[in-house]
């Protein structure tokens, strides 16, 4: 095996070193180091050098690599992440690299083995020399967020971070008496308000001089309940706040005295909230509030690592900073517009169209959102704050379905990119379902496909989620049907059963789809689907959705998607182009992920002459990738395994003397 790992790094990894711009004499392959002693590293990186010993004290990262067949999680790669680890802490190096040679790259903390990111995205490919120093540079015990281009003011805490400080206000709050969960909560969140207005205004200051901000609490007389409350004063009740819309957010209980507010003022002072990259109030919502009210928050809360892949998806090719109207019709805690925000700035800035205006027009007139809860509107426009600002559109609405209303702009074909994820069951509203042309069944989530595909514009595009029954049941194949009529359908995306754990554990997909131009309406699209099928989302597959190191199919599925998807529209124009790639974006499950009991395709495309009519219109991945097949158990078969379990049950009872 050592022999074939050593043919594939010749073959084809020292070609990709050099791709980056790595030269010969820069790097080292499977030697030893003084420090390293009998430890050889699969190839050494280093700056340019005169000697050995000279190249040793400018090394600046280590690759382990494996054979090209390895699989990220697999026992080879782990004991390539082992060898990395063992050898980059011998020479105090803060990541290293490990890769099957080939198709497979990651980047890890050296102290805690987490992915690096690079510009807030995993890295998975290699990297020049110049973003090695910079990773070497930058991540430490506490941060694997590496910065590029941008402020290191985009570098982002963590959750955990984040988690372990809210026990410790837990704590705080014990103390003095606070032990409900509304009781914490409403507390948290004010402090987070009112931390993050402080940064706002250190960046560009809006409120009078007088008023006192963050950084100026407790400052003079160590007052800081005297601070606080003049502050909150100052900040919400005057007319010409610009933070006016958050004041019944801010509320601060009795209960707290003055060595309470600075023991929190302490704690929360050593984060930087500005590009958080995660549900602030989330994470505050499921460490404090009791498990009934974790149940009703779960009804409109999807996590941030689902939102942010899909918004990175839907506005992959958003790269110009033209005009937009983004919206969400049923946007809960406003998880999904602030990732489509937070891409948008991204994408702006790697191209350089994030000029002055095109920030004003994100802040001012690009995000619309709809909720019939007032909490929800509440939390998106807390939300929407704390990202960056877009909040000035979101609307308290009695019923999404049930007509439009050009106040709020909710109008017809008035939105260029629409994604949620839209309320599952039985809808019991006011709208008139015979007004609707998809179907006459009374539920929420395929009401609101047809009333999303209504409000974007012909040609926009919309990523929705949907239950698995949509998509398979025969008594709904006439939706289906409608669906691809009005619509093309880019890519279908399987998700976890887990990934709203531990609120639901039903299966659910999303739907990247296209809406038809109006002479296109009535025909099915003559391009494929693409499927890819996401076993495992980074978090565990169960109830205890803890960060795992081995299990995450997002970076796989971004890396594909873009090219899949433009691959599968081209078919209608050079099939000859679309059969010889193909290839490249189908695959079977690999040997790792065959040893997990899965089988059939990872992902791959669907010609649309396979959903035929006698399988009732069914667009489910399962279906098509990893068909049922059903096992037959001869005769023979079943008694010899009758046999067998009869024979392990009497070696049990005499094994204990049982007569």
């Amino acid at each position: 095996m050592k022999k074939e790992e050593t043919n594939d790094i010749i073959q084809y990894l020292i070609p990709l070193l050099e791709n980056v711009g790595i030269k010969h004499i820069q790097y080292k392959i499977d030697v030893t180091t003084e420090k390293s002693e009998r430890k050889r590293g699969d190839i050494w990186i280093s700056r340019e050098y005169n000697t050995h010993k000279d190249f040793e004290k400018k090394i600046i990262g280590l690759i382990e690599a494996k054979h090209r067949n390895c699989e990220i999680g697999d026992m080879d790669w782990r004991d390539a992440m082992k060898q990395g680890k063992e050898k980059s802490i011998i020479h105090n190096l803060n990541f290293y690299i490990t890769t099957n040679c080939i198709s497979s790259f990651r980047f890890y903390n050296t102290f805690t083995d987490e992915e690096i990111f690079l510009d807030n995205k995993i890295i998975t490919s290699l990297q020049p020399l110049e973003i090695l120093e910079k990773i070497q540079t930058q991540v430490n015990p506490e941060n694997s967020y590496v910065i590029h281009k941008g402020s290191r003011d985009t570098i982002p805490f963590s959750e955990h971070q984040f988690r372990n400080s809210l026990k410790k206000l837990a704590d705080i709050y014990r103390t003095c008496g606070l032990k409900k969960g509304d009781e914490r909560i409403d507390p948290t969140v004010s402090f987070v308000v009112l931390k993050y207005i402080g940064e706002k205004e250190s960046e560009h200051r809006s409120l009078p001089n007088k008023v006192k901000i963050w950084d100026d609490y407790g400052i003079e007389r160590g007052d800081y309940v005297g601070d606080f409350n003049m502050s909150v004063e100052y900040i919400f009740n005057s007319k010409d706040s610009p933070y006016n819309d958050f004041k019944d957010l801010v509320d601060f209980p009795v209960k707290l005295k003055d060595d309470h507010y600075k023991q929190i003022f302490s704690e929360l002072n050593k984060f930087h909230f500005h590009g958080c990259s995660f549900d602030v109030f989330g994470a505050i919502y499921e460490e404090f509030a009791s498990q009934t009210k974790k149940k009703e928050f779960g009804e409109f809360y999807t996590r941030r690592h689902i939102t942010g892949f899909i918004a990175r998806l839907l506005f992959r090719n958003e790269i110009t900073g033209r005009d937009l109207k983004i919206c969400d019709p049923a946007c809960g805690s406003g998880g999904f517009l602030t990732e489509a925000y937070k891409t948008l700035i991204n994408n702006y800035s790697r191209y350089g169209k994030l000029t002055k205006m095109t920030k004003m027009d994100l802040t001012s007139n690009t995000f619309w959102g709809y909720d019939n809860d007032p909490k929800s509107v509440a939390r998106t426009k807390l939300n929407m704050f704390l990202v960056g600002d877009g909040h000035t559109h979101i609307h308290e609405v009695d019923d999404s379905l049930d007509g439009w209303d050009d106040e709020i702009d909710w109008q017809e074909c008035g939105f260029d990119y629409i994604l949620a994820n839209p309320p599952m069951g039985t809808y019991d509203g006011s709208a008139k379902i015979e007004n609707f042309i998809f179907t006459n069944e009374k539920r929420y989530e395929m009401l609101f496909v047809e009333k999303m595909v209504s409000a974007i514009k012909p040609g926009a595009e919309m990523a929705v989620v949907v239950n698995d029954g949509t998509l398979e049941a025969p008594s709904r194949e006439n939706f289906r049907i409608k669906l691809l009529e009005y619509c093309n359908i880019n890519a279908i995306i399987s998700l976890t059963k887990f990934a709203f754990a531990p609120y639901t554990k039903e299966k659910t997909y999303v739907l990247f789809i296209q809406k038809k131009q109006n002479n296109e309406v009535g025909h099915f699209q003559s391009h494929p689907i693409w499927h890819y099928i996401v076993d495992y989302d980074g978090y565990a597959n169960s109830d205890k959705r803890y960060k795992t190191k081995y299990h995450d199919d997002l970076s796989e599925l971004e890396d594909k998607f873009d090219a899949a998807v433009n691959l599968a529209k081209i078919s209608n124009f050079d099939n000859k182009k679309y059969v010889a790639n193909r290839v490249n974006y189908e695959r079977e499950v690999n040997q790792r992920e065959k040893s997990e009991f899965l089988s059939g395709l990872k992902y791959g495309y669907v010609d649309i002459k396979s959903i035929k009519s006698e399988n009732y219109h069914n667009l489910l991945s399962e279906f098509h990738l990893r068909p049922y097949k059903e096992k037959k158990i001869s005769e023979y078969d079943f008694d010899q395994k009758s046999n067998d379990i009869l024979k392990e049950f009497k070696k049990l009872i005499n094994s204990y003397n049982i007569q």
